[in-house]
């Protein structure tokens, strides 16, 4: 069973053991890796989304060949925007059991194409990737 992202357990040794071993399999992506088999547990695509960019990494990058230090920066988003969204009461979209929305409003999703990148300015763009929606900065997530 693999460890979700609020898990203790959850290290950066355990997230960089975890694609050493997926790299040398069936070619995966980084959005392959948050979003299909529940490969980092707990995670979809919509959040996955704000993941990625706060990584700067594209969601087609293969995870095989992800250094050193864009693992790191993959493994500090992924905890980073969680801890957001879960200190925001969930993403503002979503509603609690007493109907009340979240507080955490995601950078990339259908809102943001064609809009400036907040960190660049380059115009947010979509594409169809994985059976889903894909939201990304060109200048930024390489």
């Amino acid at each position: 069973m693999r460890s979700a992202p609020v898990d203790p357990d959850f290290t950066f040794g355990y997230f960089a053991a975890m694609i050493a071993e997926l790299a040398p399999g069936p070619k995966r992506s980084v959005k392959a890796l948050l979003t299909q088999e529940q490969l980092v547990p707990g995670l979809g695509n919509a959040i996955a989304q704000d993941m990625m960019y706060r990584a700067g990494l594209h969601p087609r990058h293969p995870i095989g060949e992800l250094s050193v230090e864009q693992q790191h920066q993959l493994y500090d988003a992924i905890l980073a925007t969680l801890d957001a969204a879960i200190a925001g009461g969930g993403r503002n979209d979503e509603f609690d059991l007493y109907n009340r929305p979240g507080g955490y409003i995601r950078v990339m999703d259908s809102r943001a194409v064609g809009q400036p990148c907040p960190n660049c300015g380059a115009a947010i763009e979509k594409i169809q990737y994985l059976g889903g929606a894909c939201y990304f900065c060109p200048r930024c997530q390489r």
